[in-house]
């Protein structure tokens, strides 16, 4: 009767344990992907705080300097990123990578002309090119991670800037521009009416 009992309790614990062994299981594979999910957005939030930190930078950037904005080539294909390391910063070609923890995330940034149609909003395809303005654009990554973008527009608003267009007013104006205006100071053997916006100075010989 003894043999027996003691039979029977190993079988009832070789029961027990499988039953745990399939708990343990069934529990980790729904904690698995809850752990997934939250390292991934982890790594989102990071991603987009480098990105915003990288756009702050810009703003930061240009609003210093607004010709430091007007040296740089637009187009996607031109990367850059910002030396911050120290004041005043500085542009570099190239993306910028930076190591939280054991991932390690990228970021740069690219300027887009900004353009103004007849009612004067902004367009990334316009009438009239606005040099005042860029959209600033940072892409931003993960190693094995999706590319994101943020964008912005940028304004130079500290001082006025005029767009000469049109000298159709011809000679005589010789004080500081104030405003927009079509006249420039007297000086010989320019030709100014026939393509207007643009000066011809005649060379005696050639």
């Amino acid at each position: 009767m003894g043999a027996s009992r003691s039979g029977q309790s190993f079988i009832e614990l070789l029961v027990a344990i499988a039953v745990g062994a399939i708990f343990i299981v069934g529990i980790a594979m729904i904690i698995a992907p809850s752990l997934s999910e939250n390292g991934q957005a982890a790594k989102i939030q990071v991603a987009a705080t480098n990105a915003q930190s990288l756009m702050g930078n810009v703003r930061v950037w240009s609003e210093g300097n607004w010709q430091n904005v007007l040296s740089l080539a637009t187009g996607s294909s031109y990367q850059y990123h910002l030396i911050t390391s120290s004041s005043p910063y500085t542009a570099t070609t190239g993306i910028e990578t930076i190591v939280t923890a054991t991932t390690t995330y990228a970021r740069y940034f690219y300027l887009s002309d900004a353009y103004r149609d007849t009612s004067g909003n902004l367009t990334s395809t316009g009438s009239v090119y606005d040099p005042s303005t860029k959209q600033v654009s940072v892409v931003y990554n993960w190693l094995g991670g999706r590319t994101s973008t943020i964008t912005a527009y940028f304004t130079r608003n500290d001082n006025a800037a005029f767009d000469q267009t049109d000298w159709s007013g011809g000679a005589n104006s010789s004080t500081v521009a104030t405003s927009v205006g079509n006249q420039f100071a007297s000086s010989s053997n320019i030709d100014y009416s026939t393509t207007t916006g643009s000066i011809y100075v005649s060379i005696p010989g050639y």
